[in-house]
C-alpha cells in the first residue's frame, strides 16, 4: 500500500496509552481517525486537540454484549473503516485457585469478546471493498504465563489464537484473495495509565512467599521508581512502528514484538518450547498406530 494513501482508522481505547499514541500518529500522517471511547466527555477533556486535528470521537464499550451495534454505527459514521485497532483492555490479577469467576468473565468480555465483536462487525465491509487491516494490541502476556496473570494471559492468548486463525481465513499474512491483513502486536512494558485501571486481588495466605505473592506485592506497591524500572517503553515509538507496518506493509510476519523486555520474554518462551519438544520428542513420535510408524 502506498504511503500516500489516506486510510480510515478506528482505534478502541483511544483516550490514553498506546491507543492515544496510535491516534496521534495516524492523524499526523494525514489519515482519518475515529477514536473509540466509553465516555466522550472524559476523552475530550484528556485530549483537547483531538477533534481540532480532525479526529472523530465515537462511543464504543467493547465489553458490552451489544457493542457490535456501536461498532456498526461507528463504521457508518466514518464512511467505512480500513484499519481496526483492537486496543481497549485491562488486567485482572489473581491466583488461579482463588480468582473470581465473575471477574474472569468480565476480563474475557473486554479483552476477547470485545475485539471479536469489532472484527465480525467490520469484516463484511472490508471484504466488499477488497481491503482492510485488523490490528490486535495484545501483550507479552499473550504468549507467556506468569504468576498472577491467569485471567489476563488467558484472555490475551485466546484473542491471539482467534486473530491468528483469522489471518489464515482471510488469506494469510500478505492479505490473499480478500485483501485483508492481520497484525498481532505484543508490547512489553510501556508507560501508560494501564496499571491504574487493573483489578488486583489479595493473595491467599497459603501462597505467602510464593511467586504469586511476590508478583501481587510488586504490582500493588508500584511507585514512580517502580514504574520507571518496569515500564520503559515509549508509546509514541510503538505507535510509529505500528503505523509504518500498516502503511508500508508487514509481509512475512504476523506478530510484532515491541520492547527489549518483550523480545527477551519471547526468546525465553521459544527456548522453553524447544526444551519441551526435545525432551518429549522420542515418545511423541512413537504414538502412531503400529502400521504408520
Amino acid at each position: 500500500m502506498s504511503s500516500s494513501t489516506a486510510l480510515t482508522w478506528l482505534v478502541t481505547g483511544a483516550s490514553s496509552g498506546i491507543g492515544q499514541a496510535i491516534c496521534q500518529a495516524a492523524l499526523a500522517a494525514g489519515h482519518k481517525v475515529g477514536g473509540a471511547t466509553r465516555d466522550i466527555a472524559k476523552a475530550s477533556a484528556a485530549n483537547p486537540d483531538f477533534e481540532a486535528r480532525g479526529g472523530i470521537w465515537v462511543t464504543i464499550d467493547p465489553g458490552h454484549p451489544d457493542s457490535a451495534t456501536a461498532f456498526a454505527a461507528a463504521d457508518k459514521e466514518l464512511g467505512g473503516v480500513d484499519v481496526l485497532v483492537n486496543n481497549a483492555g485491562y488486567w485482572y490479577l489473581a491466583g488461579v485457585e482463588d480468582m473470581s469467576e465473575k471477574l474472569l468473565r468480565q476480563q474475557f468480555e473486554v479483552n476477547f469478546f470485545g475485539p471479536m465483536r469489532g472484527v465480525r462487525t467490520l469484516l463484511p465491509g472490508m471484504r466488499a471493498r477488497g481491503r482492510g487491516h485488523i490490528v490486535l494490541i495484545s501483550s507479552g502476556a499473550g504468549f507467556t504465563g506468569r504468576a498472577s496473570r491467569g485471567a489476563y494471559a488467558s484472555s490475551k492468548w485466546a484473542a491471539e489464537a482467534m486473530h491468528e486463525v483469522l489471518s489464515r481465513e482471510v488469506g494469510g499474512e500478505v492479505g490473499g484473495k480478500l485483501g485483508i491483513k492481520v497484525l498481532i502486536v505484543e508490547p512489553g512494558g510501556f508507560r501508560t495509565t494501564f496499571t491504574d485501571r487493573g483489578i488486583v486481588d489479595a493473595v491467599n495466605e497459603a501462597y505467602k512467599g510464593t511467586e504469586l505473592d511476590k508478583a501481587i506485592t510488586l504490582v500493588s506497591s508500584f511507585d514512580e521508581k517502580g514504574l520507571d524500572n518496569y515500564f520503559r517503553g515509549d508509546t509514541a515509538k510503538a505507535a510509529r512502528a505500528i503505523l509504518n507496518a500498516i502503511v508500508n506493509g508487514h509481509d512475512g510476519y504476523l506478530r510484532m514484538v515491541l520492547g527489549p523486555d518483550c523480545v527477551a520474554a519471547m526468546e525465553q518462551k521459544i527456548a522453553e518450547l524447544q526444551r519441551d519438544l526435545d525432551a518429549t520428542r522420542e515418545v511423541s513420535v512413537s504414538t502412531n498406530l503400529d502400521n504408520w510408524n
